[in-house]
């Protein structure tokens, strides 16, 4: 009875020592990043308007289980506009929420489904009074919102400097409305992959301007 303990110790703990490596290295290859060394600063004080608070203690959810992850909020007047992850563009007038357009089509819910879903980031009120959206998956849009007609301006298929857009994220215009700037999070990465881009820490990110005629 003891040889046979000591047995099966030995080999429970011959086949750890052997299962650890392996498994080590089958992570190390199937790894899908490639992680870049990154330099933090050291992070400021937090005093003056940094300085921690309890104010979100008493703030008050609006709209809940009507909005799905809204990203950015603009208005026009009273009548607040947002992108959801259910890929719609959403208006909230007199405390009713209605759809103004969709970019992508369903179906909608998991990551798998995010690069048909789409998902609109990024939103901001042109000078005359159109929205412009950014949708990491399929581009830059302008939408009317009283229509919800919606024109591409830029597609993310669209090749700037022989890089693709992978993960249009947020963006502003001028004031005369004739150049947007918006930014790529990443030419490799696409929204549903932020861990990775997060963890492999890589500086492909970009920010890009468009002319645009009003």
């Amino acid at each position: 009875a003891y040889s046979s303990k000591v047995f099966r110790v030995t080999f429970l703990t011959l086949a750890a020592s052997l299962a650890v490596p392996l498994l080590g290295a089958t992570v190390l290859l199937d790894c899908p990043i490639d992680p870049q060394p990154i330099s933090l600063k050291e992070p400021p004080l937090l005093t003056g308007v940094l300085e921690p608070n309890n104010k979100l203690q008493k703030a008050e959810r609006l709209w809940e289980n009507q909005l799905v992850g809204p990203e950015s909020i603009v208005n026009i007047g009273d009548v607040l506009f947002t992108g959801t992850a259910d890929g719609k563009i959403l208006k909230i007038e007199d405390g009713e929420v209605q759809t103004v357009a969709r970019i992508g089509h369903g179906p909608c819910g998991t990551p798998a489904d995010e690069p048909t879903c789409g998902r609109p980031l990024g939103i901001r009120v042109g000078p005359n009074n159109t929205l412009f959206v950014a949708d990491a998956y399929y581009g830059l849009y302008e939408v009317n919102p009283g229509t919800g007609e919606t024109k591409m301006l830029v597609s993310t298929k669209t090749l700037i400097e022989g890089q693709k857009l992978s993960f249009l994220n947020d963006l502003t215009v001028t004031r005369d409305g004739r150049k947007i700037y918006f930014t790529d999070s990443s030419s490799k990465w696409q929204r549903r992959d932020y861990l990775f881009l997060v963890m492999e820490g890589t500086d492909d990110g970009r920010q890009v301007s468009l002319p645009h005629s009003i």
